[in-house]
C-alpha cells in the first residue's frame, strides 16, 4: 500500500510539472511571417483569424507570450479591429497549429 501512495505521488507531480511546459515553442520549427486583414479575433480563446493577399484564410493561436504591437505601443489581441492589416510572425506547432510569435497592427492610426 505504502508503495503504491509513492508511485502515485509520483505520477501525479509529473504530470503537475510538466503542464507548465504544455506551451509549444518555436525550437526548431521555421518561423514564417504573413500580411493580411483581419477577419476577427477572440480574446477569450486567444485565437485570430486573417485573410491573405492572395485570398486564404488561416486561423492563429496566440499564446500568452506574443508580442502584439500598433506603432510602437505594446496592444492586447482585443485592441486589434476587424480589416486592419496585420503582419504576423508565426510558427507551425508540433500539434499543427499555426501560433503566433508576434502580430504587427500596420492600420496603427493615433487619435489626437
Amino acid at each position: 500500500m505504502k508503495m503504491h501512495r509513492i508511485m502515485m505521488t509520483l505520477v501525479i507531480s509529473t504530470v503537475m510539472l510538466s503542464a507548465g511546459y504544455g506551451q509549444e515553442k518555436p525550437g526548431n520549427m521555421p518561423i514564417e511571417n504573413i500580411t493580411g486583414t483581419v477577419m476577427g479575433t477572440d480574446s477569450v480563446g486567444n485565437i485570430i483569424s486573417i485573410r491573405t493577399d492572395d485570398q486564404k484564410q488561416m486561423v492563429f493561436s496566440v499564446p500568452d507570450k506574443a508580442v502584439i504591437t500598433q506603432d510602437t505601443q505594446k496592444i492586447g489581441l482585443m485592441d486589434i479591429q476587424e480589416s486592419s492589416a496585420v503582419t504576423i510572425q508565426y510558427f507551425v506547432s508540433p500539434s499543427f497549429k499555426n501560433t503566433v510569435i508576434s502580430i504587427v497592427d500596420n492600420d496603427a492610426v493615433i487619435n489626437e
